[in-house]
């Protein structure tokens, strides 16, 4: 029964690491992205909507995570904890997926905050989100990365720097990089713990 379970738990984390990295590249692309706009903003010489709109977009999701606790739940709801029998494994188990927990909740409040304070900017009559989102959508259908885009009004984003709508826009872009950069750093603690528990639990079953 121990191997069955510490086998469950294996399989869990390894989706978990799945879902770790996948959340990983998408706070990195919003670095990414960010950068590029802001950069943008200091030097916009080239005109390319396609390309602005493309990074801009990459910083409307939030990010989140939950962790893959099937197995453990099982355990401790059911009182077979202690069927794991060594005491140090167990409370890393335990450890491994209070600290989960912690980062579900973190990654879910940055994305409650960038909505709010980045959101509320992108939403409002200083953009035309559908016109944004409709332009994205049918581009990115159409070509693996950017197609010219006709229809997007993208007058917004070759105002200068010292305008302060763009003035405030670039301190809202730049929140956002922090929080996706506070994400990554949070989110590879977390692959961390995963794959040092994984390498504990498969030696344990040798």
């Amino acid at each position: 029964m121990e191997n069955f379970y510490i086998e469950g738990i294996i399989n869990d984390i390894e989706t978990d690491l799945v879902n770790l990295n996948t959340n990983i590249s998408v706070d990195s692309q919003k670095v990414i992205s960010g950068n590029y706009l802001l950069n943008h903003f200091k030097n916009p010489t080239q005109k390319n909507d396609s390309i602005i709109l493309f990074h801009f977009s990459r910083l409307l999701p939030g990010t989140y995570y939950i962790q893959n606790s099937i197995v453990f739940e099982d355990i401790k709801f059911s009182g077979r904890l202690n069927t794991i029998s060594n005491s140090s494994l167990r409370n890393n188990i335990q450890r491994y997926y209070s600290h989960g927990l912690q980062i579900t909740d973190v990654l879910k409040e940055n994305s409650r905050y960038a909505r709010e304070f980045f959101g509320s900017h992108v939403f409002s009559e200083e953009f035309d989100i559908n016109s944004i989102l409709n332009e994205f959508g049918s581009s990115y259908a159409k070509s693996e990365r950017m197609v010219e885009v006709n229809s997007f009004d993208s007058q917004l984003f070759y105002k200068s720097s010292n305008d302060p709508i763009i003035k405030e826009l670039i301190n809202r872009i730049s929140i956002n990089i922090l929080l996706a950069q506070l994400n990554v750093t949070r989110l590879n603690i977390g692959k961390d713990y995963a794959n040092e528990l994984t390498h504990e639990l498969k030696n344990y079953l040798k």
